[in-house]
């Protein structure tokens, strides 16, 4: 259990009771990140397996179809990301990245790189279709949703690169993350460097 985590939800104050008490138990079950005395963590999170909801729900004392329904409508009273991926798992991220939103200074790696928050394509072959990659306004960090053509434009991205599994803030670091994840689909795992140019523009033959 995060203590950080416990504490800023415990500072941050929702009206509704019941959305109070989940807010309370999703921090109870955040990993610890980092060290404790490093102060609080940006962004903090956790992937909720939807077989643990039940038992959850009777700690906050309502149902189990009413603890999905807060889950869905937390993100609306405090800035956060809940995301239901069709394994099961519910992936949940929050943190002072959300709520204490602040422009990143100028000339930072993240603003530099991908400064006006627009979906940027990811030309890799293959991937190139419908995965793209971008800057969380106000968040501080980078994103990449990578999609195989064949997965088709609704698919869910086999590749997610966001917190609290990773927190990118250059497109050096963005790189070599998707490079690491994208290794076992490819019969040859492309270097970084090779990713970072995929990241930047078309092959010099292809035109979108």
């Amino acid at each position: 259990m995060s203590r950080q985590a416990v504490a800023y939800a415990q500072r941050i104050r929702i009206a509704d009771e019941r959305a109070q008490r989940v807010f309370l138990l999703l921090a109870e079950r955040t990993p610890a990140l980092g060290d404790p005395r490093d102060g609080e963590p940006p962004v903090m999170g956790l992937e909720l397996p939807d077989a643990d909801i039940p038992a959850l729900a009777a700690r906050a004392g309502i149902d189990a179809a009413e603890f999905r329904r807060l889950l869905r409508v937390l993100k609306q009273t405090v800035p956060m990301d809940v995301l239901e991926h069709a394994d099961g798992v519910w992936e949940i991220v929050y943190g002072p990245s959300y709520t204490d939103r602040k422009k990143p200074a100028p000339g930072s790696g993240a603003s530099r790189e991908a400064s006006d928050g627009a979906p940027q394509a990811f030309w890799m072959p293959g991937w190139d279709h419908y995965s793209t990659w971008g800057y969380e306004d106000g968040l501080g960090h980078l994103y990449a949703q990578i999609i195989h053509n064949q997965d088709g434009p609704d698919a869910e991205p086999r590749i997610w690169i966001t917190p609290p599994q990773y927190l990118v803030r250059t497109v050096d670091e963005l790189a070599q993350a998707i490079a690491d994840a994208i290794a076992p689909y490819a019969p040859v795992p492309p270097p970084a460097a090779v990713i970072k140019m995929w990241l930047s523009a078309p092959p010099a033959h292809r035109a979108r």
